[in-house]
């Protein structure tokens, strides 16, 4: 029996221009060298910063000009940074305070935090540190879009401030007001939607309708009728004529997900689509117009599949006429904290919470993890973290206590055996290799039970590679199906 499938297309308005605050900077210290270094690296971080020498200079910059942080030495010459922070925070509540102190003076720094300080850092901190930690304030106090020269919309919810994603911007601000097709690549998880929707809200298509169709989740009998559009009596189940996804959206943009899984018989239609800008829904022999920007996303390596012979080389080139390839979570570190905070304040939001930023032991953890499943898992773990979270804390234990096995959980089944110990003495490294990747690939996928996409997650290597693996070993994965291990 024919199913059907519904195609969600949603419309939206074009996102109205964020405000971003100054970015300035107030540097409190009586070392000149000190003041100097600071300025320097954090005006090429691209903040604007002014520096004072003393309390009472400080107190006059922050009577007749507006800051969005400051970094106090705690020790100045005969005077006591914390002496002054009660009356900086009574007058400026919403400024962000960081302290700075020498090694010896740890426990000063913690009493300053007590008194309402925002964070310390460690006098002899790399600048890029310090840079971090105040785009991290910053960031608390206003969002991601003030950490960017221009404007972005915050509610398109892009976090980041890493050079790869600066990048990632800077390409979706270039490629918005055209037409030509875009190919998202990037691991699973890495946000790869997000920048399909991002170009459709930020382009002149915005008020006309947004829609996202996953080619790897449709049956293929079905998958043509989903894109095309069918007419009454074109196939048994065809009570009625029904729109496809492109007739939806035309005038506006159409996302085609996991495209890398299209099959080929689709593929060669599709470029006929993208070439000649028509379509021809099942059970009609007339052609008509459409008007879509097509953006199309995957996780696979299209450039393999094409050698493979499974996907047309001439829609490969015709999909990737404009790219944006986005980093994997574990290439960007430095964003993590800033998602941390955005996601706790989007949760905090929906569950009527108010867990706190979290200590540096934790962010510590978040930060050093690999990620495999990159944002949407890092997301998980945070809603998890703060709908288990007690006394408004983010507990280590609630944060990881789903996520993926650690490698010793396919390591454990991988054994020095057949000749591979130290004791017998070492083998040929092809041989070894050889001897390695049969064990791995069945260990794999018998710990995901023949899931090719979670074996792809789970391993950080392509599905295709995957699949050459098992072709090189001769492994069938459906042995591993629906068994317990």
């Amino acid at each position: 029996m024919r199913q059907n499938f519904s195609v969600e297309a949603t419309k939206f308005v074009e996102p109205t221009k964020v405000e971003t605050p100054s970015r300035r900077i107030l540097i409190v210290d009586d070392d000149e060298d000190v003041r100097l270094l600071l300025k320097t690296n954090l005006e090429y971080e691209g903040f604007r910063v002014q520096v004072c020498g003393s309390l009472q200079e400080m107190r006059q910059a922050l009577r007749t000009q507006a800051f969005d942080a400051v970094l106090l030495d705690i020790f100045l010459s005969n005077e006591n940074g914390l002496d002054a922070l009660p009356a900086i925070i009574r007058e400026n509540p919403a400024l962000k305070i960081i302290v700075m102190t020498g090694h010896g003076s740890v426990d000063l720094a913690v009493q300053a935090m007590r008194m309402g300080a925002s964070n310390f850092l460690i006098k002899s901190s790399d600048p890029r540190v310090v840079a971090n930690e105040l785009k991290a304030a910053v960031f608390s106090q206003y969002g991601i879009a003030a950490l960017r020269d221009e404007p972005f919309p915050e509610n398109l919810g892009i976090v980041g401030v890493s050079a790869a994603m600066a990048h990632v911007l800077d390409s979706i601000n270039r490629m918005k007001d055209v037409d030509s097709t875009v190919l998202v690549t990037g691991e699973s998880g890495t946000g790869k939607e997000l920048v399909a929707r991002a170009l459709h809200r930020l382009s002149n298509r915005s008020e006309a309708r947004f829609g996202a169709i996953n080619c790897g989740a449709i049956p293929e009998n079905l998958l043509e009728s989903e894109l095309f559009g069918h007419k009454k009596s074109a196939f048994t189940d065809a009570k009625a004529d029904r729109k496809g996804i492109f007739e939806v959206c035309s005038g506006g943009t159409l996302l085609l997900d996991e495209i890398g899984e299209m099959p080929l018989s689709l593929q060669v239609k599709l470029l006929r689509v993208l070439q000649e800008r028509e379509i021809t829904p099942i059970g009609s022999s007339e052609p008509m117009r459409v008007d879509v920007r097509v953006i199309a996303s995957t996780n696979r390596d299209l450039e393999e599949e094409v050698r493979a012979g499974r996907f047309r080389e001439d829609l490969f080139y015709r999909l990737s006429v404009l790219r944006v390839d986005l980093p994997p979570l574990r290439e960007r570190r430095e964003d993590i904290p800033f998602l941390v905070y955005h996601f706790i304040s989007r949760f905090n939001d929906r569950f009527k919470k108010s867990v706190a930023v979290p200590t540096h032991e934790v962010m510590a953890r978040l930060t050093s993890y690999d990620w495999p499943g990159n944002i949407r898992e890092l997301q998980n773990a945070i809603e998890r973290g703060v709908v288990l979270s007690r006394d408004n804390k983010l507990d280590l234990h609630d944060l990881f206590q789903q996520l993926q096995p650690q490698p010793s959980a396919v390591a454990e089944k991988l054994t020095l055996e057949d000749g591979m110990g130290l004791d017998s003495g070492i083998s040929p490294y092809a041989e070894a290799k050889k001897h390695f990747e049969q064990k791995y690939l069945t260990s794999l996928l018998a710990a995901t039970h023949g899931n090719i996409s979670e074996a792809s997650r789970l391993s950080g290597q392509y599905r295709t590679k995957i699949y050459r693996m098992m072709k090189r070993y001769n492994i069938d994965c459906d042995r591993f199906k629906h068994r317990s291990f």
